[in-house]
């Protein structure tokens, strides 16, 4: 999807009108090309949409000749008369079972639509890139797409049941008017109309500067709540309840003054409404009532032109809170529509292609990036790393290696060079298929709210218990989970904060030695575990990942100590290269480094 730039609910225009835009984003929902089911029920809405409305209309016409027949005395036939009463229960009745019946299947339609703009909502956040989550607030964006699902919904309903049968009616009942009365009707109807509808505009475009403003306070709001709740720990750790409520409350005064200014100016409006309606009302019936005191209108024709106009400004004291109502669903529904055309910064090419298979080759030629261009992370990185060998990356915080593995996932794409995978450019090839040939144990390993089961195996969904049971026994975790009551059932909390570090590590090796992909990637996959743990499954890895190209980042130089190449880099620049005992030989920062964290190792024995 193309077009908005980057998505800030917090800051976007507030003034620009959208809805016609809004309208044009959603009709791909609303009439999918693979979806003629929805399209058939959307049709037939339609179509009894207007049947409602001209059934509706007629019921006035025929009140009004039982009016005239019974007015003309008992000369007149009882026959016709009970004709005509039973016509008017005939039409009425009609009416209203056609209009449940496009109830029926209105609510089908509504269901669909909303479970296929909730799942693109939802695929599209997914496969927006990493630049985009850094920045997210997770609650914000839930709200985001709640409340335009909200709005979508009552747009729809109030073209369905209250706009559209309202024309129709409107122009049937202008047809009448206009073929059995004078045109002066027709002219004050048209007139109130009209007004109504000025006044009705002009005040809804300045209520909903403050509904705009209102939304995006109230999401704002929204993801500071949820973020501290994501963060109760932290929040625990420091006793800063009172502070994270404070924020709270500060963005939720924000939200009750713009809200108070949108009511202000809805009431001021509904009042200039209702003067209005009561001034066309008044006119009307008073016209209508001298021609019928003249003799020129039948009582028949004063019921029809009072239940026609009854029929029409009723509605109108709905239209203004509609209107209003409307303007607010359009400014909820457009951010959904922004979040949606939010671009993906790294997409595939329209002539990628999947990965060919291979034996994992991986190729760094002279690699730059920066996430900011005032501050360059990497500068010409360039390796190679041949199938099946393997390759350390280490280096002060900061020097580029958890880079090197965003750019090798394809988190993002390099500023300059390219990096190839079996000698296949990345950019050149789609996504979905380098990722899947990629197993990645991140340093931080974030668990769903499910079971352990349920969390190795999202490796490889659809894996037998004993693929699951012997991924765990590989990353030291089969004898842990054993011991818990509910065994692999158990569920971990959100983000698995039931477990400590060192288990949601290693479920997270688990899961990786169950995908069994081309590459390895291990992010400090050992930093959160004891040394004997660590010692065991760097062993274990060893033997899971041999024969599979593995890259490996590590601040501890003992994890990276079996690996074919080792690379240091220092300021986003490889300044040793080699195996650990040439490193060692050369005696420069590799070196140093393995020294330094020999002493620390021996001080902490001896403690």
């Amino acid at each position: 999807m193309r077009g908005m730039g980057r998505f800030d609910p917090e800051t976007m225009d507030l003034k620009r009108p959208q809805d016609v835009r809004v309208l044009k984003m959603a009709l791909p929902f609303l009439w999918p090309k693979d979806d003629w089911g929805l399209r058939g029920r959307l049709l037939a809405t339609l179509f009894l949409l207007v049947a409602t409305s001209v059934l509706n209309t007629l019921t006035p016409v025929v009140m009004a000749k039982v009016v005239d027949t019974l007015a003309d005395g008992p000369q007149n036939t009882s026959v016709l008369t009970f004709s005509l009463l039973l016509a008017y229960g005939v039409v009425f009745t009609v009416g209203r079972v056609v209009d449940q019946w496009r109830v029926v299947l209105y609510g089908p339609m509504e269901q669909r639509l909303n479970r296929r703009m909730r799942l693109a909502a939802l695929r599209h956040v997914h496969e927006l890139s990493l630049r985009f989550h850094l920045t997210r607030k997770t609650g914000q964006l839930s709200r985001i797409v709640d409340n335009g699902m909200r709005g979508m919904e009552q747009i729809l309903n109030s073209l369905v049941f209250m706009i559209l049968p309202l024309l129709v009616e409107l122009s049937i009942v202008i047809s009448v008017l206009l073929g059995g009365f004078t045109p002066i009707y027709t002219l004050i109807l048209f007139v109130t109309f009209v007004v109504y509808g000025t006044a009705l505009v002009i005040g809804s475009e300045y209520l909903r500067v403050h509904q705009r403003a209102a939304v995006a306070e109230s999401a704002a709001a929204h993801g500071k709540a949820v973020d501290s709740l994501l963060n109760y720990e932290t929040v625990k750790y420091f006793g800063n309840e009172a502070y994270v409520n404070d924020r709270y409350d500060e963005a939720l005064q924000r939200v009750e003054s713009l809200q108070l200014k949108a009511l202000y100016s809805r009431s001021l409006t509904g009042v200039v409404q209702v003067v209005i309606q009561g001034v066309g009302l008044t006119a009307m019936v008073l016209l209508a009532g001298r021609e019928a005191l003249a003799g020129n209108m039948t009582v028949g024709g004063f019921v029809l032109v009072n239940s026609y106009l009854m029929q029409v400004l009723r509605p109108l004291d709905r239209m203004g809170m509609l209107y209003r109502g409307l303007k607010q669903a359009f400014t909820d529904v457009e951010q959904m529509m922004a979040l949606l055309l939010e671009e993906n910064e790294v997409g595939d090419a329209p002539d990628a292609v999947p990965l060919p298979a291979g034996g994992g080759t991986i190729s760094f030629k002279d690699v730059s990036f920066a996430y900011d261009v005032r501050r360059p992370i990497l500068d010409r990185v360039s390796f190679e790393v041949p199938p099946g060998h393997s390759i350390g990356l280490v280096g002060a915080s900061g020097s580029g290696k958890t880079t090197i593995g965003r750019l090798l996932f394809r988190f993002y794409d390099p500023s300059q060079g390219t990096i190839e995978v079996d000698g296949h450019d990345l950019r050149k090839v789609t996504v979905a298929s380098l990722r899947a040939a990629i197993g990645v144990v991140p340093q931080d390993a974030v668990l769903f709210n499910e079971s352990l089961a349920y969390n190795i195996a999202f490796g490889a969904p659809g894996a037998s218990r004993e693929e699951i049971e012997r991924a765990a026994g590989l990353a030291q975790l089969h004898t842990f989970i054993a011991s818990l009551p509910d065994g692999y059932d158990t569920v971990v909390g959100e983000r698995g904060l039931k477990l400590s570090g060192g288990e949601k590590q290693r479920v997270a090796i688990a899961r990786a030695i169950l995908k069994r992909p081309r590459i390895f990637l291990f992010d400090e996959a050992t930093s959160a575990l004891d040394s004997h743990t660590e010692r065991a499954i760097q062993d274990n890895l060893y033997e899971v990942s041999r024969g599979t190209t593995t890259v490996i980042i590590a601040h501890r130089l003992s994890t990276v100590v079996h690996a074919n190449q080792i690379l240091v880099l220092e300021e986003g620049r490889i300044v040793e290269r080699g195996t650990h005992d040439s490193l060692l030989r050369d005696g420069g920062r590799y070196a140093a480094l393995w020294m330094q964290q020999q002493k620390r190792r021996e001080l902490e024995a001896a403690d």
